[in-house]
């Protein structure tokens, strides 16, 4: 029996609402060489009932309901890779839900680009009763449906140093091989293990595909984990770490790395609204500071460079090689 080319990690916790236009999104996919690895973390709804309703496809190839809760959605993660057998890996979250054309053109991107470990769209943002919403969180949005493949550093200087410009994992698609090279790093984040493993996987290739299509239904509702962790700094508590790393990986000379850390500093001292209160807020920069082994110079570092060379980090255009 051949191994199926993508394997699908749904990991599941408490969307029995959401559930089952998410599957019915995977099942009816008009790519169909895949497999559907379930996992559930001791929901407390409805969700085991509707999972197992699902059971009699053939599609279905692991369901695991944990006893215990992990607490973690990247223990899940990691879970779930250790069932796959894809040459090609889909996380696709269990509120979230996908056009049935996603597989399809996102597989034939990566299979035509062998250089590249990691592909993703664009996506809407809608909420709990599928509307979508007048919010755009994609970059640089070029021509509808065109695809742009870009050199990994590039990439990961420009979108992935700062912050984690792959917001959703239901729009990635990324070779399983990689995995066994990059480690299980982000299954030790709470909140920051999606950037982490994104970073890390776009490194493994000379390149990254972006499709500026919106295949993905990002959803936005009142039960998620993001929004409350990053009131609490957590996008910074914990993405301090992956920066750090990130930036000694580019081998920037001293004084690139000080605007960098005087930029990251920055961006914590202006998004007051971003933290529950400016107790947090300090609380955050002051960390941040101490472990970046930064001051206020480096701030004023980055405010001259912005000024006199335009900014190195932000607003930078990525050099364009279309391919379609």
């Amino acid at each position: 029996m051949t191994s199926p080319l993508v394997s699908i990690i749904l990991p599941n916790y408490n969307h029995a609402h959401f559930l089952n236009k998410r599957i019915d999104s995977i099942l009816q996919q008009t790519y169909q060489n895949f497999e559907l690895i379930i996992l559930d973390d001791c929901s407390t709804d409805y969700s085991a009932e509707i999972i197992k309703s699902y059971l009699p496809s053939k599609k279905i190839s692991h369901t695991i309901f944990n006893e215990k809760n992990s607490g973690s959605t990247f223990l899940q993660w990691q879970k779930g890779f250790s069932f796959a057998k894809g040459k090609y890996v889909w996380i696709a979250e269990s509120d979230d839900y996908s056009d049935l054309t996603f597989l399809e053109k996102m597989v034939s991107l990566l299979e035509n680009n062998e250089d590249c470990c990691i592909a993703f769209c664009h996506s809407h943002l809608i909420d709990e009763n599928d509307k979508i919403l007048d919010l755009d969180w994609d970059r640089n949005s070029q021509q509808y449906a065109t695809a742009l493949l870009m050199d990994s550093q590039e990439f990961v200087e420009k979108r992935m140093l700062f912050d984690n410009s792959i917001y959703n994992a239901g729009m990635v698609v990324f070779r399983r091989s990689s995995l066994e090279k990059i480690g299980n790093g982000y299954a030790e984040y709470k909140f920051c293990g999606d950037w982490y493993l994104w970073k890390e996987l776009c490194l493994q290739g000379a390149t990254v595909i972006r499709l500026s299509e919106k295949l993905n239904y990002f959803r936005q509702h009142q039960s998620k984990v993001s929004p409350k962790a990053v009131l609490e700094g957590l996008s910074f508590t914990e993405g301090k770490y992956i920066f750090k790393d990130t930036l000694e990986r580019l081998n920037y000379s001293l004084l690139k790395k000080r605007v960098a850390i005087g930029y990251f500093l920055k961006r914590i001292r202006l998004r007051t609204k971003y933290f529950k209160d400016k107790a947090t807020k300090t609380r955050v920069y002051l960390d941040s500071k101490e472990f970046l082994r930064g001051s206020y110079a480096d701030v004023v570092f980055y405010k001259a460079d912005r000024k006199l060379f335009k900014c190195r980090f932000s607003g930078l255009n990525i050099e364009k090689n279309w391919l379609f």
